[in-house]
């Protein structure tokens, strides 16, 4: 990664004319026509790409993808919402898929948007759930309607470039491409060779295009990757634009590998209909969720008699992300997680969250220092809408408690009721939740799945399309998954009863330890209490309650706020001890299972050079996946990692890079293993 890709991104510079339209101070070019932006859109991209026709002629259930240069302002793609929203079938699922190298600050966003009223149901929902921090890479917005936004912070051939899987039967998935941007003669250098090459691999057989200009640039470069191309009457005072279809002969599933395909199933047969999920904690209620809005009919298991049973069950949860000075897969993940979390939650689950702050405090130097160097590599400062560096004065005044030491603000993270979040997310027509029940086995029969299961002794066999494995540490008893490094960690977290100086706490605090506001007991009115702590024991695997941890938990908890900590110690606590499943990476896994005997036969070779291209693919277990190893940072982590495991399912675009997808694929160990000359499990 080049230092340039290290820095934060640069936001556009925009000049506003008396009309209030915006202007490109770099590029010195208007962002949408001074006539009428949004007839221009309609007249350029909606038209000439024919979706009125082809939106009220799709399927039920059908997947269509617009990809696009140039997000601007978002006025292309909420033009197409509208025209989405009033001739789609409701079962239908629109991606568009988005690249902007300066995309524009929220408070800018907003003030180009409120010259289209007409579109104010729609501009209203994009500004909410815009990226508070725009940092470089894959964003994934979900909206009412079946609606996903993919908006690549990149330059363009690089960002297209990045969401592709090196799989050309699902990477060929875009149907319509709205080429807009700055004129070629503005900015020459996003019409490269590079980008028209990324719009081939990206387009599907009856993938059609249109765009505003008929620059000799963009007509060689359509040409020479497929397209054929036709003038007609351009918008306003422009004489022409170019529409066409793409029509290139080789096709797709032709062409050679990029790298080792380690991590890429057979091509995909037909999409499946009927799931399992096993786990109703938050990596399965996640799961399920996310494929339950794609249509999915969704069984989901759980050997407890609720949700969040086990790790997922402590009465209070914080939602935060440890945010990293230096790029690479764990600050990418961490930093891109928490924010689709806090949009995830709040738009599915409000009544079971409280996103009114969060304090993460630096208790030594050393965390001052880190802090420190995460405040400079992402650019935060007094009015950063992502995280705020603050005082230890001001600490305390957002706190209102005395605190003595600096932190990081998290204005929209917080803290959540965890066993009602994952009832709310199991709460819809498309999923089945069977509590108490234990799936003995598993096994595949022909090209679907058996499952065994038990509820009070009575057995009974059910047969799903796909299974998805979600029981953290439990996954290692089933053969399908037992080699996967996870590891138990055992937490314990304890309760004490609201007390004259803890009251006074106003948001949740994390440092070595967290707390979180007084909150009512469940089932009661009056009697409030806090849940902090929790230790973490690994390899421990019991979970009986432990007044030494308790002892531990008030130590830790001293080192934040010592006169609430002296108070609680005059009560007996109470508590709850569960098992997290962690990865020795730390970084969860979400995706497909390979075939475990096949790996060595497949990519042996990696054992005496790793770098090496293996081009073929090694066998997988067909249509079986797991979402686990979330370890203490499951709320934040989980719904993206739900999210990228039901883009594998259906078969959609990645919300991430498919650098992430590498990075939280079950199979990274195993790969891992073979190149440095050891057994792949």
């Amino acid at each position: 990664m080049s230092e340039q890709e290290k820095k934060p991104v640069k936001l556009a510079q925009l000049e506003w004319r008396d009309n209030g339209q915006p202007v490109s101070s770099a590029f010195d070019d208007i962002y949408f026509s001074t006539a009428s932006g949004l007839e221009e859109t309609r007249h350029v991209f909606l038209a000439h790409n024919h979706l009125n026709e082809r939106w009220a002629n799709l399927a039920d259930g059908a997947t269509f993808t617009i990809g696009e240069t140039g997000f601007g302002t978002g006025l292309n793609f909420l033009a197409a919402w509208q025209l989405w929203q009033q001739c789609a079938p409701a079962s239908a699922q629109l991606h568009f898929v988005s690249v902007e190298k300066f995309p524009l600050h929220p408070q800018d966003l907003r003030r180009a948007l409120a010259l289209w009223p007409e579109l104010r149901e729609f501009s209203a929902q994009l500004i909410a759930q815009y990226p508070t921090y725009l940092a470089p890479g894959v964003h994934r917005l979900n909206f009412a309607g079946n609606v996903h936004l993919t908006l690549i912070i990149d330059e363009a051939s690089r960002g297209f470039e990045s969401v592709q899987l090196d799989d050309p039967q699902r990477d060929s998935t875009v149907n319509a491409w709205f080429l807009d941007g700055f004129a070629p003669s503005k900015n020459p250098e996003m019409w490269s060779d590079e980008l028209f090459q990324a719009i081939a691999h990206l387009s599907a057989a009856d993938c059609t295009f249109a765009t505003f200009t008929c620059a000799g640039i963009v007509k060689r470069g359509l040409k020479a990757v497929g397209f054929e191309l036709e003038k007609v009457p351009g918008f306003g005072h422009k004489r022409e634009m170019l529409r066409g279809q793409f029509a290139a002969e080789t096709p797709a599933g032709q062409r050679p590998h990029q790298a080792t395909p380690w991590h890429l199933p057979a091509p995909a047969g037909q999409v499946p209909t009927t799931i399992a999920v096993i786990g109703a904690g938050i990596a399965g209620a996640t799961a399920a969720r996310a494929l339950a809005e794609r249509n999915f009919r969704v069984t989901v298991f759980e050997q407890g008699e609720e949700p969040g049973s086990g790790a997922s069950g402590n009465d209070q949860g914080i939602l935060y992300a440890k945010l990293s000075p230096k790029p690479g897969p764990n600050g990418d993940f961490n930093l891109l997680a928490l924010q689709f979390a806090q949009r995830f939650y709040t738009a599915r689950c409000a009544d079971a969250i409280h996103f009114d702050g969060l304090l993460q405090l630096a208790e030594t130097e050393k965390e001052q220092q880190l802090q420190q160097h995460v405040v400079d590599h992402l650019g935060l400062d007094a009015d950063a809408l992502l995280a705020q560096p603050v005082s230890a004065p001001h600490a305390s005044e957002l706190a209102g408690v005395a605190l003595a030491m600096p932190g990081l603000y998290f204005p929209d993270a917080g803290w959540l009721r965890p066993k009602q979040v994952c009832r709310s997310l199991l709460q819809h027509t498309n999923i089945h939740f069977r509590p108490g029940t234990q799936v003995c086995s598993l096994r595949q029969s022909g090209e679907r799945w058996a499952l065994e299961t038990d509820r009070d002794g009575a057995s009974e066999s059910q047969m799903f399309d796909a299974v998805i494995l979600c029981s953290a540490n439990f996954n290692r008893q089933f053969p399908h998954t037992a080699p996967l490094p996870l590891q138990p960690i055992r937490g314990q977290v304890s309760f004490a009863e609201a007390t004259p100086p803890s009251r006074a706490l106003k948001i949740a605090l994390c440092g070595e330890g967290y707390i979180a506001p007084a909150a009512p007991v469940s089932g009661t009115d009056e009697k409030q209490q806090h849940s902090f702590g929790a230790t973490f024991k690994l390899k421990q695997t019991d979970t009986e309650i432990r007044e030494e941890e308790h002892e531990e938990n008030l130590e830790t908890l001293a080192s934040l706020l010592p006169e609430i900590a002296e108070s609680f110690r005059h009560q007996s606590l109470r508590g709850r001890a569960a098992l997290r499943a962690a990865t020795p990476d730390y970084l969860p896994m979400a995706g497909p299972v390979a075939e475990w005997d096949q790996l060595e036969n497949s990519y042996g070779a990696l054992r005496k050079n790793r770098k090496q291209l293996i081009d073929r693919r090694t066998p997988y277990q067909q249509n079986l996946y797991v979402l686990a190893g979330l370890g203490s940072r499951g709320f934040a982590y989980a719904p993206l990692a739900a999210e990228v495991l039901a883009a594998w399912i259906s078969q959609e675009v990645m919300p991430v890079s498919a650098d992430l997808v590498k990075a939280l694929h079950p199979m990274r160990f195993a790969i891992r293993n073979l190149g440095k000359n050891r057994a792949a499990h």
